[in-house]
């Protein structure tokens, strides 16, 4: 019996020999599990954390994909300005040389229409002394026309004249013609 109890000391000084190194290692797990479950914690919260971080992450994300899409939108709105103003600079441009051509022509005509006025003003000089000259001789020949009709009216009196002097003369003939004739027939008879 004792050596049995003494076994089962024996058994017993091992159980508690057993019974503190589980002790000790139930105590060094339960530390263990604490670490565990602190890092477990910060992990959760670093994942919460993250998940958070990933959330802000994405709106960000978002709001610079649609600061983009804006971004991208407003560079081709000003690209289609720039066509557009590139068209009206490139039709502005050709009317502008239009406009030069138009004005270079208008010089052209100008000058020709000036020399033209130079040589109409020339030509009218050389007429106006023309028709100066052409007044004094007029003028001359009006006062030799006047001058002719004073001498055909005087002509035309002294023919006048003449003709009554003739047919007065004429009428004396005639009569002494007749007294003649009268007296040559008394002389006959």
């Amino acid at each position: 019996l004792l050596k049995q109890i003494d076994s089962e000391q024996g058994n017993m000084s091992q159980y508690h020999d057993r019974q503190a190194k589980i002790a000790s290692e139930k105590a060094a797990l339960e530390e263990e599990l604490v670490m565990y479950q602190n890092k477990l914690v910060k992990t959760e919260q670093t994942r919460v954390q993250a998940t958070n971080d990933k959330k802000d992450l994405e709106l960000e994300t978002v709001a610079v994909k649609k600061d983009i899409s804006d971004v991208e939108m407003v560079i081709q709105k000003l690209e289609q300005e720039k066509t557009n103003r590139d068209f009206t600079i490139k039709s502005l441009n050709n009317e502008i040389t239009n406009q030069d051509e138009v004005i270079n022509k208008l010089n052209k005509e100008k000058k020709h229409i000036s020399e033209n006025g130079a040589k109409a003003a020339e030509d009218l000089q050389v007429a106006s002394e023309k028709v100066e000259h052409l007044n004094k001789v007029k003028q001359k020949l009006e006062a030799t026309l006047d001058e002719l009709e004073g001498s055909v009216e005087k002509e035309k009196r002294a023919r006048g004249n003449l003709e009554k002097e003739r047919r007065k003369i004429e009428g004396e003939l005639k009569i002494m013609q007749e007294t003649v004739a009268d007296i040559e027939r008394s002389k006959k008879s």
